[in-house]
């Protein structure tokens, strides 16, 4: 197993430098690669049940008559496309009269002649099924499309019926509805910005977009928690978070892969949850229960980044719970023959009388990730904790913990802030990736 020791900070000022560039790029998927694949190139893991009877991060309104625009944005480039909607977490179906994608303009306006309808086996409609039950998720038809790498792109679902919705609390990214079935107009005339609940940003059904390409080299797939969700990562130093800022680590790496292999890079997928846990509790499904839907079914997959356990110590876990479940992701994985990489459970460094974190905490933590160096068999390690540990903090000599970099830390002694953000996708070794 090797392991990333910690890069001198000069190669995250470039990583930073190399995501700005990368992420305005556009390569030409011509015919000089080999057979065409199709990669997961944008994802999100649907992971809550949402509707007008929930509150704070779960509401949605009612979206019955209404249209839904989802905006998304791929990371490598290609000539085709499928969207995979999903009614997941819902307790009862969803209709959908009509889908489109096209490409994004201004707000919520697509440039003009890109907008193109989805079909499901050759039809226009799609009823999706409680979450649970068969016929809970479906894959668009393949529709030839233009797909330019980090161009953005709008997910278009004229919603006939929908008690509820299945979707993930935070998107960080501007979707819009309107009222009728106006998905295939390409103004955005009529569309407002779905509720934001406060600075999540949510994303309402749509949750992968695979493309067809002939070069990209496979799809990571990024399988955490709130640190790989984003919590924090746009949000400024008086506490606004802003959405469409694309500052997630994740984001970060797929930016300095494209950079260096172009169209050649692999694709990068998200599935964080906020709050998730390995075993039970927590925020959506645990990843014992998901890996299978979001991980394992990604298109192209290739690698998996193994980053949780933080969530499942504060619910009171021991070590050896977060081992055994940690374990049976990695026997997962393996399982069909990919490689995972692990990260070490960073740095939560909250004093005792500040709550949420404690010296039995501290003591689970150090165990798991002694774990993880002497006896995890993950293909390599990731140590985000010696790029963001800072100071020690004691509140008693029972009650020693590493605290987040003050340079990193967002304020809540818990999540990176932009910058921690930025040096975390500048930190990882772009060899794991070849």
């Amino acid at each position: 197993m090797r392991t990333i020791l910690e890069r001198h900070r000069i190669l995250c000022v470039l990583a930073i430098l190399l995501f700005a560039g990368a992420a305005t790029a556009r390569e030409d998927d011509d015919d000089d690669g080999g057979p065409s694949r199709v990669f997961s190139a944008w994802t999100i893991s649907i992971g809550a049940r949402m509707g007008p009877a929930f509150g704070g991060a779960n509401f949605a309104p009612d979206l019955t008559g209404k249209t839904v625009r989802m905006i998304v944005r791929p990371t490598i480039s290609g000539k085709a496309l499928r969207v995979k909607i999903e009614n997941t977490q819902a307790a009862t179906p969803v209709t959908f009269l009509r889908a489109f994608i096209g490409e994004l303009g201004a707000g919520a306006a697509l440039v003009p002649g890109t907008n193109r309808q989805l079909t499901f086996g050759g039809k226009a409609g799609l009823t999706l099924a409680a979450g649970g039950q068969a016929g809970d998720s479906a894959f668009s038809d393949l529709v030839s499309f233009r797909v330019d790498a980090f161009t953005r792109l709008a997910v278009s679902l004229e919603v006939a019926t929908a008690s509820e919705v299945s979707g993930h609390q935070l998107g960080l990214a501007t979707n819009y509805m309107a009222t009728g079935a106006v998905g295939s107009n390409t103004s955005g005339a009529g569309f407002t910005p779905v509720p934001a609940n406060a600075g999540n940003f949510p994303v309402y059904w749509v949750a992968a977009v695979d493309v067809v390409s002939s070069h990209a080299s496979g799809t990571i797939v990024t399988f955490g928690d709130s640190i790989t969700d984003g919590r924090c990562s746009t949000q400024d130093s008086a506490g606004v978070i802003h959405p469409d800022q694309y500052n997630r680590w994740p984001d970060v790496l797929a930016a300095r892969v494209h950079a260096l292999m172009g169209k050649r890079a692999p694709a990068v997928a998200n599935e964080g949850i906020a709050g998730n846990r390995i075993v039970s509790g927590g925020n959506g499904p645990p990843a014992l229960t998901r890996v299978g839907r979001d991980v394992l079914d990604r298109a192209g997959l290739r690698w998996v980044v193994f980053f949780e356990g933080t969530n499942d110590i504060t619910g009171g876990a021991s070590a050896a719970t977060v081992i055994a479940g940690t374990q049976a992701i990695i026997d997962a994985v393996h399982a069909k023959g990919i490689p995972i990489i692990g990260v070490s459970v960073v740095p939560r460094g909250r004093a005792a009388t500040l709550g949420g974190w404690n010296s039995n905490f501290e003591a689970q933590r150090l165990a798991v990730n002694h774990w993880m160096h002497t006896e995890a068999n993950f293909d390599a390690l990731i140590e985000f904790g010696a790029l963001l540990q800072g100071p020690i903090i004691a509140d008693t000599p029972a009650n020693v913990a590493e605290s987040l970099h003050p340079d990193f830390n967002c304020g809540d002694f818990t999540h990176p802030n932009t910058a921690g953000y930025q040096a975390m996708g500048g930190f990882i070794d772009l060899e794991l990736f070849k």
